[in-house]
């Protein structure tokens, strides 16, 4: 059957199957067949009635069979030996890799058996998990890399493949027992597990500060949304994130002198902090980067962080990645600054407390003005008040008597006292003894 890998990926996981496998293989069988053993048994088949008609004797004919079939497996020996040294010669196949197993069960697959009998003709299998194929060296797992199924691909939760034919994208497969097609091939096994990644950003403010900012990145491939209907998933599984994710996998090899690395999918959404983060930077100053009442852009504030995450996640959805959460951690900038800073908002503190010191004494006399202000009208109106109160303008013993009584008020009142000067209070109280009054 020729496999086709479908347009959707919700149909990936399960386009090719153990039923699928079976057929293939009897198909590939049939064809092997015809072409090796086939062509010997027709000539056996042609040289037994040939003797049948000339009526050769049996044990002449029974020779003739077998030795017909000892060459067809002398031939077919013969074949094989020469695909193996072939088969080692164009795929530089390590020590572990049998060619004559490995040819055999590409050739022939395994034929579907009734009953009990299928345990002895099952397909190889794999296991995709810990961020490799189990048993790597042995000669499926190779297989699997290099030239193909058919192979049973047990995957662990949290894992998923991206597949290949002919270097080219295939389909993705996740959690499960999948099957991989006979020209299929695994490319990546990916991790579908929360990835953290930490790391130094360099930039310079509006002002021309260079700063260093250590961040946090934390991020996983898809939503981080359950997508699984029976909820037996821990990890999520996006079959078209994982294809965005891979696909932006690259070589980097900046120095030819050393040997080239890959930039994963983590290192390209680290790739992202390292763009947005210094944009921000870059548009405030320094001050504004820490200061509550300078601006909106205080880097270590949440909404800061907050849209910074956000713009994040707008630049990573596109290859499949979506940012859980984006820390800063540290920042440091230039020892002179910072001994510069210091000194600045030292001086700064010490005129603050300076003029709120000023404020409080300049507060406090002025409401001791105040209140001497106050008393001073106080007396000065009393003592009108109690001239008012003398009709025909006889100042003789009417006044004397209404100063007493105003200096008596006046005297008695502890708050008069307190703000009066102390040379006041005395004479005050001279006259009130000179008005025949004993002093409160």
């Amino acid at each position: 059957m020729t496999f086709k890998s479908p347009a959707s990926p919700l149909e990936w996981q399960s386009a090719y199957t153990r039923d699928d496998a079976y057929q293939e293989s009897d198909q590939r069988s049939s064809a092997a067949g015809l072409v090796t053993i086939w062509p010997f048994i027709v000539i056996a088949a042609i040289w037994i009635l040939i003797s049948l008609f000339d009526h050769t004797p049996l044990w002449i004919i029974g020779g003739g069979v077998l030795l017909i079939l000892l060459l067809a497996i002398l031939v077919y020996q013969a074949a094989m030996r020469f695909s193996a040294d072939f088969f080692e010669k164009f795929y530089r196949s390590p020590s572990y890799v049998p060619p004559s197993r490995v040819i055999n069960y590409r050739l022939y697959g395994r034929t579907r058996l009734p009953g009990p009998l299928a345990a002895f003709s099952q397909f190889e299998y794999i296991l995709a998990k810990d961020g490799d194929l189990e048993k790597k060296e042995a000669w499926p797992a190779w297989m699997s890399r290099n030239m193909g199924g058919p192979i049973l691909l047990i995957v662990f939760d949290g894992w998923a493949l991206y597949l290949e034919r002919g270097n080219r994208f295939s389909r993705v497969v996740g959690p499960g027992a999948p099957f991989l097609d006979w020209h299929e091939t695994i490319k990546y096994v990916v991790d579908l597990r929360t990835q953290v990644k930490e790391g130094e950003i360099s930039s310079w403010t509006k002002d021309g500060i260079n700063i260093t900012v250590k961040a946090r990145l934390e991020c996983r491939i898809g939503s981080p949304s359950p997508s699984d209907p029976t909820g037996k998933q821990v990890f999520p599984f996006d079959p078209e994130a994982v294809k965005k994710a891979v696909e932006r996998t690259s070589l980097r090899w900046p120095d030819p002198k050393q040997e080239p690395s890959e930039f994963t999918w983590v290192d390209a959404a680290w790739g992202q902090v390292t763009g947005i983060v210094p944009k921000h930077i870059g548009s405030h100053f320094l001050d504004d980067l820490f200061l509550a009442d300078r601006s909106r852009g205080q880097i270590l504030a949440p909404d800061t962080l907050a849209e910074i995450t956000k713009d994040l996640q707008e630049a990573t959805k596109k290859f499949g990645v979506h940012v859980i959460d984006f820390q800063i951690t540290s920042i440091q900038i230039p020892e002179e600054i910072a001994r510069l800073r210091e000194e600045y908002w030292k001086t700064e503190q010490d005129r603050i407390e300076t003029l709120r010191q000023g404020d409080a004494k300049a507060t406090q006399i002025r409401l001791q003005e105040k209140a001497y202000a106050e008393a001073q009208r106080d007396l000065i109106l009393a003592i009108a008040d109690g001239l008012e109160k003398n009709r025909d303008k006889q100042y003789s013993e009417p006044l004397l008597l209404s100063l007493s009584g105003i200096l008596s008020e006046s005297l008695h009142d502890p708050l008069m006292r307190a703000y009066l000067a102390k040379e006041t209070i005395e004479t005050l109280e001279k006259i009130y003894a000179m008005l025949d009054e004993p002093a409160p």
